[in-house]
């Protein structure tokens, strides 16, 4: 496996595991339902691009390089979440799992 697919998946579990935990901690603290904690979690993740992107799309931009398109930026979005929401969950990686005690 190359290194970047290496710190991709180990982000991407990263993230996972965080938006997980505070998903559920929202639901219980304040008893919304897991719909309306999904469409505030989707509401701060595209309030995220917005600050990202304007940081970025100023005229010194940053070194990363990157340069928001926001219409094109906006559909990888959607399309991310749309394929992950669709996709059926694969047997349990592991790797993925919360580690709960010590032996």
């Amino acid at each position: 496996m190359a290194e970047i697919e290496r710190r991709s998946e180990e982000a991407s579990a990263h993230i996972r595991a965080t938006i997980m935990n505070e998903f559920c901690e929202v639901m219980h603290k304040t008893g919304l339902s897991p719909i309306a904690v999904m469409r505030l979690a989707a509401q701060a993740v595209g309030s995220i691009y917005r600050e990202v992107a304007d940081v970025h799309a100023c005229p010194d931009g940053c070194p990363c390089g990157w340069r928001p398109h926001e219409v094109s930026d906006i559909e990888v979005l959607g399309a991310a979440l749309a394929s992950a929401c669709r996709q059926h969950r694969r047997s349990q990686d592991l790797r993925l799992m919360r580690v709960i005690g010590s032996a």
